[in-house]
């Protein structure tokens, strides 16, 4: 097989089986969410895409979930039994090389290594991100402070793994950031564990006087979200499913996006175009 258009990010078919897989993951865990009384919301480029599309964004090549802290806590906890043969839990705690600060819902025997996943040694499969969310420190100088570590531990375990992340080619001062990331990456890599930035995570993460806001800790800067735009979540239709959402979507994708209904150009629709993409039967259908 050849090699791949740069202009086409997967081959004919393999994004729409990719997305047929990741249903299947989602499938799961809604099931185990509603049968223990976990909440949980399609997060957001999952959300977009059920409010624009009905269900996947048609390029999107990813899904995600977020749930309040409490319940992300008694997932990861629940996971390991209660996910059926073929899927498992991963965290930095059990998967070598995984240096993600929140955790995935594997699909077993799969393979799906991006150059973040080649570069750290993490064996990923297809997956499902699920975010944990936190309450906003209610005092404004205490919340920026609570958002900026997130931050900083999150760009920490993001190097930890990778000493060479991509930058745009009219990045400012290219080359010189980029040997500054990877002087960065070892300095972190030898002096941290992955486990011990998770932990630290989730720590700066929890506040001491909890506002009505909440915000997803693993990516502070895509904003806050004021209780009422997540709470109580709600069904929505996700390509013949029915998924939990943000109870009030047009805030919340409104905080993410700001005009979500328009469509990005082409050149801007954004895909991991992973290097290896394995359905299980040991054919990397990218072509390499």
């Amino acid at each position: 097989m050849g090699q791949v258009d740069q202009a086409r990010p997967y081959p004919e078919g393999a994004l729409e089986r990719l997305q047929e897989a990741e249903r299947g993951i989602l499938d799961v865990v809604d099931a185990i969410c509603r049968e223990n009384g976990i909440d949980y919301f399609v997060d957001s480029g999952t959300c977009l895409g059920a409010v624009r599309h009905g269900g996947f964004i048609p390029w999107d090549d990813d899904a995600d979930i977020g749930m309040p802290y409490g319940d992300y806590r008694r997932f990861l906890e629940l996971a390991p039994r209660a996910l059926p043969s073929g899927c498992s839990l991963a965290t930095c705690e059990n998967t070598p090389g995984f240096t993600s600060l929140w955790a995935k819902v594997f699909l077993d025997g799969t393979r799906f290594m991006d150059e973040a996943s080649l570069e750290a040694g993490c064996d990923q499969a297809i997956f499902l991100d699920v975010f944990p969310y936190f309450r906003e420190e209610e005092d404004p100088t205490r919340a920026r402070a609570q958002r900026a570590a997130c931050l900083r531990l999150q760009r920490m375990s993001y190097l930890h793994g990778i000493a060479h992340p991509k930058m745009p080619s009219g990045t400012p001062l290219r080359s010189l950031k980029a040997t500054a990331c990877s002087v960065v990456h070892h300095t972190i890599a030898h002096a941290w564990r992955p486990q011990e930035l998770s932990r630290r995570l989730f720590e700066a993460a929890q506040p001491l006087a909890p506002a009505e806001r909440w915000f997803n800790a693993s990516y502070p800067l895509d904003g806050v979200h004021a209780a009422a735009t997540l709470f109580p979540t709600r069904d929505v239709p996700f390509d013949g499913m029915t998924l939990r959402a943000p109870h009030d979507c047009d805030a919340y994708l409104r905080t993410l996006y700001g005009d979500y209904h328009q469509l990005p150009p082409a050149e801007e629709r954004y895909t991991h175009r992973p290097r290896v993409l394995d359905f299980g039967d040991g054919v990397n259908v990218m072509g390499e």
